[in-house]
């Protein structure tokens, strides 16, 4: 079992990563079907990738492929 000191370090750790992506990032809430969300979730696991990679690949070619250059 850790020992309270290794439990402090990853505790650190995780703060410190927690802190960085709160600065970073932003929370993006969607609502999904429970059978669709079932569905792209094992998709996704059969094809070695994530449901976040997949989401966040999604709206980076959305964004590029429909900016308006003024």
């Amino acid at each position: 079992l850790p020992g309270i000191g290794e439990y402090m370090d990853d505790k650190k750790k995780y703060d410190s990563q927690l802190k960085h992506l709160r600065s970073k990032y932003v929370r993006f809430s969607l609502d999904f079907r429970p059978d669709e969300l079932e569905e792209f979730k094992q998709i996704c696991q059969d094809i070695g990738t994530t449901p976040t990679t997949e989401i966040k690949k999604f709206v980076r070619t959305f964004c590029d492929e429909n900016k308006i250059h003024n």
